[in-house]
C-alpha cells in the first residue's frame, strides 16, 4: 500500500468515513514519491489553493507555519478551540500530512500539522 493510501487510511479511523471518501475520491489513492536527486526540502516553497470546504479547530496551542514542516518560521500561534478553515492539504517532505488554511475571522493563512486540527466537515482536497 502507497505511503499517501496508508495516510488517508490512518486519518479515515480517525477522522471518520466522509473524510476518507472525500480524499480518495479528490486526493487520489496515488503513490507519492520523488527522486532524492529532485525532492524539495521541509521549508522550499509549496503551492496551495482553496479547493476545500472543510474546517476544523486546533486540538491544543500550535504555531501557523510559513511551510509544512515543523522546522519552518512561524506565521502566529494560535490556542485550542481556534476555528481553522482548510483550503487544502499536502503530504510534506517527511511524509506528513499538513494542512493549508486561513484562521477565522482573520486573513492569517498558514500551515498546520493534520494531527493538530480536528477536521469537522467539509470536502478535504489536495493542493
Amino acid at each position: 500500500m502507497g505511503t499517501y493510501r496508508r495516510i488517508i487510511v490512518n486519518l479515515a479511523k480517525r477522522l471518520g468515513t466522509t473524510f476518507a471518501v472525500t480524499a480518495l475520491l479528490f486526493g487520489g489513492a496515488s503513490t507519492i514519491g520523488a527522486t532524492a536527486a529532485s525532492a524539495a526540502g521541509p521549508c522550499d516553497y509549496r503551492s496551495y489553493q482553496n479547493n476545500s470546504s472543510a474546517w476544523g479547530y486546533f486540538l491544543g496551542s500550535y504555531n501557523l507555519k510559513t511551510r509544512p514542516a515543523a522546522e519552518c518560521s512561524n506565521v502566529k500561534k494560535f490556542g485550542a478551540g481556534t476555528k481553522l478553515y482548510v483550503w487544502c492539504t499536502i503530504t510534506n517532505y517527511y511524509g506528513n500530512v499538513w494542512a493549508y488554511g486561513r484562521v477565522e475571522g482573520t486573513q492569517t493563512k498558514g500551515w498546520i500539522s493534520g494531527d493538530n486540527v480536528s477536521y469537522e466537515a467539509g470536502s478535504l482536497n489536495r493542493c
